[in-house]
């Protein structure tokens, strides 16, 4: 009885300790309020990551601080607050990510109606994401990426790439809609699939060749009811498609020693590349037009008013970029990010087309229903094929 007396009485081990000091997860915080990027950005397009990314579970969202706080009994009161945050990021991000996308493809488009000069606006673009990239890293908003000369020659095809698939986009959008150019840019997983095997040694099953079908019927429906199609708009729409693929086909093949650099960071890498073989090839391709289009415009608008806006739309330029990687790196699955890309697209297509009042048609909505429900199955099938091979591995 003494003894069990005692016991009361002497203090607790854990009773003289203040509360439980919370788990440092470490790492600069990046812009607006972005995560650093995960590992499996190196290399890839926004949609690519996607594809790649590993589903995640809500109840997995704050395993780290659960961990950490687990021996000192916090880790239940430690989860809801943990998974809050993310819940309201998700949503956020994805709407930002919609407006800037809407309103870069506006300005855009607006822009080369008063300026006809692709070329040159696209090369302005480029140096403005770069700029914004530069000012990120000088500041120290987002830390500045450790890149070696090994990196850059192995960068220098990817940005070619890149190139190639904005400028061609940028030349379509100057000679067709904005929601034709969108519709016929919704074929590109048919080059990707085309590609991957004598580039990747990816041979697709017969449920992702399966799904490209509505997108071939989709925007060949389309493009026979487009009243303003032209040739040259639509052939510069694929070219961009295969410039894309290839940048996506490249990043995998030459990047995937360079894991280390995140993706907004490999973003405003290529950016500058890229400003570097587009702003020469501008100037052969229409410096002899920029003078005769700059005073027809800065007549018909003035000048103040065209140089806001091709400021503010290379600015949108980077942030619909930027926000695509802020949504990807909220952790979200492959689906969730296929279904948010498809249902951005139809945004695109139906914001531009209220804005700019071009006719449409009922069989050329038909068609771009058709082919933007492609471009998700194809996601889809996409999805599936990489979780077999997973699957396969792990048997293996």
């Amino acid at each position: 009885m003494q003894r069990a007396a005692a016991l009361q009485q002497r203090p607790t081990r854990l009773a003289g300790r203040g509360p439980a000091r919370p788990c440092a997860l470490g790492g600069a915080r990046p812009v607006l309020g972005m995560r650093e990027a995960r590992n499996t950005h190196i290399g890839r397009a926004p949609e690519v990551v996607a594809a790649v990314a590993v589903p995640q579970r809500p109840d997995q969202a704050p395993r780290r601080a659960r961990d950490c706080t687990a021996g000192a009994g916090a880790g239940a009161a430690a989860a809801p607050q943990s998974g809050a945050p993310l819940n309201l990021k998700v949503p956020t991000y994805i709407l930002l990510w919609y407006a800037f996308n809407i309103i870069f493809n506006i300005l855009n488009k607006s822009a080369l109606n008063a300026f006809p000069c692709p070329w040159l606006i696209s090369t302005l673009q480029l140096a403005a994401s770069g700029l914004f990239m530069v000012c990120l890293w000088a500041t120290k908003l987002q830390p500045a990426p450790q890149v070696d000369k090994g990196f850059l020659i192995a960068l220098l095809p990817v940005a070619l790439f890149h190139t190639i698939g904005h400028v061609s986009a940028c030349v379509s959008f100057s000679q067709v809609a904005v929601s034709f150019a969108h519709i016929v840019k919704s074929a590109e997983p048919v080059f990707s699939v085309l590609l991957s095997w004598p580039l990747l040694g990816i041979v697709y099953p017969w449920y992702v060749w399966g799904s490209l079908l509505p997108i071939v019927a989709g925007c060949s429906l389309s493009a026979l009811k487009e009243v303003s199609f032209s040739w040259g708009g639509f052939n510069n729409a694929m070219i961009s498609n295969l410039g894309m693929v290839l940048r996506n086909i490249y990043s995998k093949k030459s990047l995937n020693d360079y894991k280390h650099i995140d993706g907004i960071n490999l973003f405003g890498l290529i950016s500058i590349v890229s400003l570097l073989y587009c702003a020469p090839a501008a100037v052969f391709a229409e410096g002899h037009m920029w003078g005769a289009a700059w005073e027809a415009a800065v007549a018909k608008m003035g000048q103040g008013a065209l140089l806001q806006l091709l400021a503010v739309g290379g600015l949108f330029y980077h942030l619909y970029n930027q926000a695509s990687y802020m949504v990807l790196d909220q952790g979200i699955s492959p689906v969730t990010f296929s279904v948010g890309n498809t249902m951005k697209r139809v945004a695109v297509v139906v914001s531009s087309v209220m804005f700019f009042k071009n006719p449409v048609s009922f069989m050329n909505w038909v068609g771009s229903f058709i082919a933007i429900l492609g471009t998700y199955l194809y996601s889809l099938a996409s999805d599936k094929h990489k979780e077999e091979l997973a699957a396969k591995k792990k048997k293996a």
